[in-house]
C-alpha cells in the first residue's frame, strides 16, 4: 500500500508550440505528473483513476517501470484526449478532441476506492471537476491523514460557492496564478493565499509558472517567495502537477511547507527538462537533495509579492 496517493486522469497529448514543434500522442496526465512528482522523494507512491479503452498498452508497459501502485478503473470508452496550444508568452489551453472521452466520465468516483486504499497518509487530488474533487476530499479526509486539493481552470465558473466550501476540509490548496485570479477577482497573489487560508487549508501555495511560488502559512501568518530552479526546459507540460506531488511528499517528509515548496520545485524541474510523462528522469537522491539546497537558500520571507509580468485581465 502507497503512503501518498495521487487522484486525477490520464490523458494522451498532442502538443503543439507556437514556434511550429509538435509532439503528438504523449502519454501525460496531471494523475502522471503529480505521482512522478512525488515519486522523486517517497518510495511508495500509489495512482488512483479512470483509463479508457484506448491507452495505449505500451504506455502501461513504461508506466509499470516507475513501480508505482497503479488503482486503475478500466472504463468501455475512449480516454482523454487533448490538444496542448501553447501560445508566445508560455500560456495555454487544453482542447479536447473531438472523439476524446469527457473530462467528467474519465474523473475517478469515490466508491470506486477500496477501503485498503483509504488509509494511505496523503492524497493529492489534482484537476477535476470540481463536484468530483469535492467529493473526493470528503470521502477522503481524515483528522490523521494530509489532503491537497488542485483545481481544474476549466471547471471553476458557476461552482466557486462549491470550492471555497470544499477549502474547510483539505490541508493544502495548490492553484495557479490564473485559478488564483479567476476565484478572487484580481490579480493580487499574496492577497488570493490569505483569502484562500482563511476557508481553513493550513498551508496554501499560489503557483506562479517561471516566478516560482508564493508559500502562505496560516498558523504564523508568514509569506515565503520560492524560486524556480533554472532547468533547460524542453516541456512545461505536466510542471504544475509534479510540483504538487513532489510539495506533498516534501511535507510528509520534513513538516514544512516552505521545504515542500522547494522539493515540489525541484520535482517540476525534472518534468521540464523531458519530453512526455514517461521520459522523466529519475535522479538520484543527492541530485535531488542538490537542487533543493539550491531553491532553499534563495527563498524569500516576504510581507508583499510584485510579479515581474502581467496576466490579461
Amino acid at each position: 500500500m502507497a503512503e501518498l496517493y495521487t487522484l486525477g486522469n490520464f490523458t494522451i497529448d498532442d502538443i503543439v508550440l507556437h514556434d511550429g514543434r509538435t509532439w503528438i500522442d504523449q502519454a501525460g496526465g496531471n494523475v502522471l505528473y503529480s505521482a512522478l512528482g512525488a515519486k522523486i522523494w517517497l518510495s511508495e507512491v500509489g495512482i488512483i483513476a479512470r483509463i479508457g479503452n484506448d491507452l495505449p498498452e505500451r504506455y502501461l508497459d513504461m508506466l509499470a517501470t516507475f513501480d508505482l501502485e497503479l488503482v486503475l478503473t478500466h472504463l468501455p470508452r475512449p480516454n482523454l484526449h487533448d490538444w496542448a496550444l501553447y501560445e508566445p508568452d508560455g500560456s495555454r489551453q487544453f482542447i479536447n478532441h473531438r472523439r476524446s472521452g469527457d473530462n467528467d466520465e474519465m474523473s475517478i468516483r469515490a466508491a470506486e476506492i477500496l477501503p485498503v486504499q483509504r488509509t494511505g497518509q496523503a492524497y493529492h487530488i489534482a484537476p477535476m471537476p470540481t463536484l468530483r474533487q469535492r467529493e473526493l476530499v470528503h470521502a477522503l479526509k481524515r483528522p490523521d491523514n494530509l489532503v491537497a486539493l488542485d483545481p481544474h481552470e476549466l471547471f471553476l465558473e458557476g461552482f466557486e460557492n462549491l470550492l471555497w466550501e470544499t477549502l474547510r476540509h483539505v490541508d493544502f490548496f495548490l492553484p495557479s496564478r490564473e485559478e488564483a485570479r479567476r476565484l478572487i477577482g484580481s490579480d493580487v497573489p499574496e492577497r488570493a493565499v490569505k483569502e484562500f487560508a482563511r476557508c481553513g487549508p493550513r498551508v496554501t501555495v499560489v503557483k506562479l509558472d517561471t516566478e516560482g511560488s508564493l508559500v502562505y502559512e496560516a498558523a504564523g501568518d508568514r509569506l515565503t517567495h520560492v524560486p524556480i530552479y533554472a532547468a533547460k526546459a524542453v516541456d512545461v507540460t505536466g510542471a504544475g502537477d509534479a510540483y504538487c506531488g513532489g510539495f506533498l511528499a516534501g511535507y510528509l517528509l520534513h513538516g514544512d511547507p516552505v521545504e515542500a515548496a522547494c522539493h515540489g520545485t525541484v520535482s517540476a524541474s525534472y518534468v521540464v527538462e523531458s519530453l512526455g510523462a514517461l521520459h522523466v528522469r529519475r535522479p538520484s537522491r543527492g541530485e535531488a537533495e542538490a537542487r533543493v539546497a539550491s531553491v532553499r537558500e534563495r527563498t524569500t520571507a516576504m510581507t508583499a509579492f510584485t510579479p515581474k509580468t502581467e496576466r490579461v485581465q
